[in-house]
């Protein structure tokens, strides 16, 4: 089990729920379908996650590759639209991430 305080106040908060001998101490971010929710929700924690969760698969695909003269043109492609629909998936709830500096 799993809990997020959201807050935008400036110090951090941490949440201690004691259910019988269960502790939960509340977490930085976690993580839901597979989007990093943070406690700020300006997901910037899903962005660096996005990022090196598609570094990863396209490493590992580059890998499994012939390594004579390069990738042609269709496994290029396939590198890209492996790599483009890890980084957006779940677009819709994270974009507003990007239209800051950091990301």
């Amino acid at each position: 089990m799993e809990v997020l305080l959201v807050s935008n106040c400036k110090v951090l908060q941490r949440a201690v729920i004691t259910v019988e001998e269960y502790v939960i101490v509340s977490k930085r971010a976690l993580k839901q379908l597979s989007v990093m929710i943070d406690v700020r929700l300006n997901f910037n924690t899903h962005v660096d996650y996005a990022c090196e969760k598609a570094a990863k698969a396209i490493n590992a695909l580059a890998r499994i590759m012939p390594n004579n003269a390069g990738p042609c043109s269709s496994k290029r492609c396939l590198l890209a639209s492996v790599s483009s629909s890890i980084l957006r998936y779940g677009g819709p709830v994270w974009v507003a991430a990007l239209e800051t500096q950091r990301n």
